[in-house]
């Protein structure tokens, strides 16, 4: 597609923007040299300063002297400058200048400190002969002293092993995401392993296409969630063990340390700091999984359904980890007890507002919530997640104000990035089209057709209709019924059809729709003849088939008639007919010598969604292999409106081609006998089985395709369902 070059490119100058917050061990470096760092930390602060004067003896204790009064101490500088001399002969002398023209000192680079001596002069200062040891009660230092062997170990070993912890995070933060993303590319990859079919099919029946466990994959359990499928459950698993490894091993202990307070007490911090840094690295991946314009779907053949599961399992994950990481630090200050003071802080509050966001968002986006209001949902959810990354942010910046970065920022700022552009893709993909008039009409008493001339898409597209609600920026997918140039007329008359039996032998109207029907009442549709002029219209455009249930859909059924139409914005293509050429052709609905067989499955409207593979499936040519569609539907009236909207050739009374059709209107359809009765009569030869309707139908034809080829058929199951 050829918006890959253009985010490609746009990823490619995100480097440089991040270029100043490189992560510890990956481009920035921390307590370097170590040495230096550790001969630093054994030397006491406590020198006698000018502003000390005057102090009690409880005030002098709590003292500590500023950055000015270290800068001009010779005492100190002799001392640290001699311990740097002993143990750091084979650092680089400009690796050593440069530390003590920067990090020497707490404060260092404030206005008005200014060191008394360089490195190498405060080195000239030292008499060798003359030195007497530290010792660990020593907390003052009056004259120079000399760092033993014993007190630097100690230092080291709590220099190393921050160095090791805060290295680690980058780590552990870096193996999550970028797991998280390579993984799936990977595993897609295989596809283009050249496996015989027979085994693919029965590889994906056994480790892939059923549910983890049950029968059900569409239909909720217990109404509350999704069952993934056993492929969705493997990466699922491999997320939830990556999460876990990282977050709880690979700990140094090195003795004697003189930063540690126990075992116990290090880990609390250490586990603390790594489980938010491990948090940080899944933002952007939770907000990578949920783009509709995700890098991820164009270069995988990964449905959206899927990256949506994902994207709520790596959220949930993403959230106990910022609960696990408030907890430890919480623990941690009262332990010391400082939370008080820690709590006034802003770093403080701003993590709290950035966890309890993350918090609220679980449970109001259960699938309950959602069904109950999916728009003030969905304004909430994005409202929740604004809050957490911006809490996060500041979090950072206010916690590390006053020492030096690790880089954590990082992932801040590639959240921003992945999310802006998805919106800004959204808009490039919405003004392409530009404002277009959208057509209603009545199809039965379920279902209504909006037209929409001027606008050529596939697969699947986001409407907006800014002039139904006050809320003009809620968008849905409908899918597309892929139309040929002069096949949708704009307005269009609602078709007669002779097949049905239903419709009133003196008015247009479809069944339900009669002026002065019930639903006509409730939806306050007004009698609106269209002009004969409109009618006869023809324009190249797109058609979607809506079955109406509450909120917008209801809105917009009741626009039935309107003779301008009504503004609508048109985001898209989606979809498998949008895919990409990263995306091989195993997600194609065309025939393949593989899978030289169709076999359609829709119930009710979702026919649009398998028209594509009927459409694929035609061709000028002798078909390699049989197409067959099995519909379901409740009302004849869907049936004569989407078969006028089929090309007819040579004036043949079947419109549906050389494809094999059987639509049964009013009754269920027997999905397990038409599978078995289907794959049993093409003896082995691979078959394409797309299905797309009610979840519980979805969900049988999904079970039994995968029963049958782990008995032998050879099935390639696809599913054109959209779960949200």
């Amino acid at each position: 597609m050829l918006l890959l070059p253009f985010y490609a490119t746009a990823l490619l100058c995100l480097v440089p923007s991040t270029s100043g917050e490189l992560l510890v061990g990956y481009g920035l470096a921390r307590y370097s040299p170590a040495c230096a760092y550790a001969c630093k930390n054994s030397v006491p602060t406590m020198v006698d300063c000018a502003e000390f004067q005057g102090l009690t003896a409880e005030e002098l204790a709590a003292a500590s002297p500023s950055a000015q009064c270290l800068a001009n101490d010779t005492s100190y500088l002799a001392t640290v400058a001699w311990c740097i001399h002993d143990q750091c002969d084979s650092v680089n002398l400009w690796e050593i200048d440069q530390f003590w023209g920067t990090n020497l000192i707490e404060g260092q680079n404030d206005d008005g400190v200014v060191l008394r001596y360089t490195y190498q002069e405060a080195v000239q200062k030292v008499d060798p002969g003359v030195l007497q040891p530290l010792t660990v009660d020593d907390v003052s230092l009056n004259t120079t002293r000399l760092v033993p062997d014993d007190i630097y170990i100690a230092h080291l070993n709590g220099v190393l092993s921050e160095i090791r912890v805060i290295t680690g995070n980058s780590k552990y933060a870096l193996i999550v995401f970028l797991s998280g993303v390579i993984i799936p590319i990977g595993f897609s990859l295989l596809r283009l392993l050249p496996v015989p079919t027979k085994m693919r099919s029965k590889f994906y029946a056994y480790l892939i296409d059923p549910p983890a466990f049950g029968k059900h994959h569409s239909v909720p359990v217990l109404g509350l969630g999704f069952v993934p499928t056993r492929g969705q459950a493997f990466f699922i698993c491999y997320l939830i063990a990556i999460n876990l490894v990282a977050c709880f091993t690979d700990y140094p202990y090195l003795t004697p340390n003189a930063d540690s307070r126990g075992r116990t007490n290090d880990l609390n911090r250490y586990i603390g700091c790594r489980v938010g840094a491990v948090c940080l690295a899944n933002i952007p991946l939770v907000i990578l999984y949920a783009g509709r314009n995700s890098m991820l779907q164009w270069m995988t053949n990964w449905s959206h359904s899927t990256f949506l599961l994902l994207h709520r399992w790596t959220g949930t994950i993403c959230t106990l980890e910022a609960v696990v990481h408030s907890i430890m630090w919480l623990k941690r200050w009262i332990q010391r007890r400082i939370f008080a003071e820690q709590s006034k802080l802003p770093y403080w509050y701003w993590g709290v507002i950035a966890t309890l966001s993350m918090s609220l968002i679980v449970p109001f986006s259960i699938l309950p919530v959602r069904k109950a209001g999916y728009e003030a949902f969905l304004v909430g959810h994005i409202f929740l997640a604004i809050m957490a990354v911006v809490g996060a942010w500041y979090h950072l910046f206010y916690y590390f104000q006053s020492t030096p970065t690790v880089g954590y920022n990082t992932w801040i700022y590639m959240a921003m990035a992945i999310w802006g552009f998805d919106r800004l893709l959204r808009l490039v993909r919405m003004s392409k089209h530009g404002m277009k008039r959208a057509h209603v009409t009545a199809v039965d008493e379920e279902h209504i057709r909006v037209d929409i001339p001027g606008v050529f898409c596939h697969g699947y597209c986001y409407v907006y209709f800014p002039t139904l609600s006050w809320r003009m920026w809620e968008n849905h997918p409908f899918s597309v019924i892929s139309c040929n140039h002069g096949h949708v007329r704009a307005p269009i008359s609602e078709p007669r059809s002779s097949r049905s039996n239903l419709q009133s032998d003196t008015d247009g109207s479809p069944p339900g729709l009669e002026p002065g029907s019930p639903m006509s009442k409730e939806l306050q549709i007004e009698e609106r003849p269209i002009p004969a002029a409109c009618a006869s219209q023809q324009q190249c455009g797109i058609t979607f088939i809506i079955r109406v249930h509450d909120s917008l859909t209801r809105l917009l059924a009741t626009k039935i008639g309107v003779l301008d139409g009504i503004p609508v914005l048109v985001e898209g293509s989606y979809g498998h007919e949008s895919r990409t050429h990263l995306q091989s052709s195993q997600n194609d609905f065309a025939p393949t010598p593989e899978y030289p067989n169709t076999i359609c499955i829709a119930g009710g409207v979702g026919i649009v969604a398998v028209l594509p593979a009927l459409d694929n499936a035609v061709s000028l040519y002798s078909p390699i292999g049989a197409t067959k569609l099995h519909w379901g539907v409740r009302h004849q009236g869907l049936v004569d409106t989407i078969e006028s909207m089929l090309a007819e050739k040579d004036n043949s009374e079947s419109k549906w081609g050389h494809i094999e059709t059987n639509i049964s209107v009013g009754s269920r359809i027997n999905v397990r006998k038409i599978l078995e009765d289907e794959l049993s009569k093409a003896g082995g030869a691979g078959t394409t089985v797309v299905a797309c309707g009610p979840q519980a139908m979805c969900d049988e034809i999904r079970c039994t395709a995968a029963g049958l080829a782990r008995h032998g058929a050879t099935v390639r199951y696809m599913e054109e369902l959209c779960t949200w």
